[in-house]
């Protein structure tokens, strides 16, 4: 018989995360516990050591259906989960039915949370506003379930924030809450392990999200803080997962268009070995185009500097004329990587989709370039080409598949910002905006800037885009 201060024991919470657990001398938390702020305990049942009883020997899911099943679950949540999927970065394929039963071992949760939680995760109607198609669900439901139990004390308000802002009137206002708590937890987080990484990465991308859904002037504050913490460990490598890719080109693509728009300098450049070829749940096919994005943000920054003579035109910029005229040529001879088995992999939906926000995001790339060497009000013959390009190619894929492409915001606006007509504008904005399709909020947010910028378009005889920073200062 082994005699339990015969065992070497971690925390539950370690133990389920599989990290180590360290102790100073006279403390009551070990280190990880104190850091994120968790209860450190050690409740869970004993074992015996070496290898299981041979009955115990079964594939992960198998065993976790019978367990379910005999309803004698030992184990805590997080451990069941990590019996479920061996790596908690891996794409295992795991039935609704058990991510629902998991879901209901979570402890210390009313039932309307519970409530909340499965239309976050679990319903399609609601998953199908955040990644491109049914082919990325389950890999998408597996972190965020994954998260909430591993790391529910730092994800969970971020989680409840954003499903109940899909809410009633009263349940809209319980979101303010959760969101307020969510943010705190955000900005006190410190970010050192592999976990850690991940679980910052959740809590902002829900936050975010959150904010899409109900205002949108925090956009920046939010993707900036979260990538701001990530960005370490993501430069040296050591721990990020390319598995999480489409939570982080979520907040980075989001961050770098609104910097873009208002002439600010993004946080992170997106150049993960992973990423050139990597075929996202958000941004599709377009996960090359990133790093020429992050590239011509500091560049449109770089220039409102120098913007210094009257006629507002940069001065002594011939390098950065430079820099332009070799971003333009990247970005107008770049191709996405496709696979060959792309159009069998994917549905006909995810496939148009994914093309449409290639096209559409290069075009508005190349027409920024354009209103930074042009004013607006000049050279307007290539300027509307490149606008009725992109609007062409949104107009035609919700023509075909009957749903705006995700991440074509961006591609809209600067469309917009050529179109002159007003009741055209709008007519585009509600029928092409992809987070205006589910947030009415962000789409009067897109109309009130480009508004502004035609107002000012009125007013000053010559601008370029690198003055849109000063024109929407006050802009939220």
């Amino acid at each position: 018989m082994i005699h339990e201060s015969q065992v070497p024991r971690s925390c539950d919470r370690c133990y389920a995360v599989k990290e180590r657990c360290e102790w100073t001398a006279g403390a009551v938390k070990c280190e990880r516990c104190t850091r994120v702020g968790h209860m450190c305990e050690s409740k869970r049942p004993i074992k015996r050591p070496g290898r299981p009883p041979a009955p115990f020997l079964q594939p992960p899911v198998k065993q976790a259906k019978v367990v379910t099943h005999t309803n004698t679950i030992e184990d805590s949540p997080a451990e069941l989960i990590k019996d479920m999927i061996p790596s908690p970065l891996t794409s295992a394929t795991v039935d609704a039915s058990i991510w629902k039963t998991v879901l209901s071992t979570v402890e210390h949760l009313s039932q309307s949370d519970l409530a909340l939680l499965d239309r976050a995760v679990h319903q399609d109607d609601f998953t199908q506003k955040l990644v491109i198609g049914p082919s990325f669900y389950e890999g998408h439901r597996q972190k965020l379930v994954y998260h909430l139990l591993s790391s529910r004390q730092i994800v969970l308000d971020g989680y409840l924030a954003f499903a109940l802002s899909y809410g009633d009137k009263v349940q809209v206002n319980d979101s303010y809450k959760r969101a307020a708590s969510a943010l705190l937890t955000l900005r006190s987080l410190q970010v050192k392990s592999r976990l850690d990484i991940t679980s910052c990465l959740m809590l902002g991308w829900q936050i975010l999200h959150f904010v899409l859904k109900v205002g949108g002037g925090e956009l920046l504050e939010i993707c900036n803080q979260t990538l701001s913490l990530i960005k370490p460990h993501y430069i040296s490598e050591k721990y990020f997962e390319s598995a999480y890719f489409t939570f982080l080109t979520s907040l980075v693509f989001t961050e770098t268009a609104e910097c873009l728009i208002k002439t600010r300098m993004p946080t992170l450049r997106v150049d993960h070995p992973a990423a050139s070829n990597q075929i996202d749940g958000c941004v599709g096919l377009c996960t090359g185009l990133l790093p020429h994005l992050y590239d011509l943000a500091v560049i449109n920054v770089d220039m409102q500097k120098r913007s210094q003579t009257q006629d507002g035109a940069v001065a002594d910029a011939s390098d950065l004329q430079t820099k332009l005229e070799d971003i333009k040529l990247k970005i107008r001879d770049w191709k996405p990587h496709i696979p060959e088995d792309f159009c069998t992999k994917f549905t006909a939906l995810e496939v148009s989709h994914m093309l449409c926000q290639t096209q559409v995001t290069q075009t508005a790339a190349l027409l920024i370039i354009h209103r930074l060497q042009h004013p607006f009000g000049t050279e307007d013959g290539t300027a509307s080409a490149l606008a009725s390009t992109i609007l062409s190619h949104i107009d035609m894929t919700v023509h075909i598949t009957g749903k705006t492409p995700m991440c074509v915001d961006l591609s809209l606006i600067v469309a917009c910002l050529e179109v002159e007509d007003e009741g055209e504008r709008a007519q585009r904005l509600r029928s092409f905006s992809s987070i205006g399709s589910y947030s009415g909020v962000f789409q009067d947010r897109i109309k009130s800037l480009i508004t502004q910028v035609w107002a000012a378009r009125r007013r000053r005889p010559t601008f370029y885009w690198y003055h849109l920073g000063d024109i929407l200062s006050p802009f939220s």
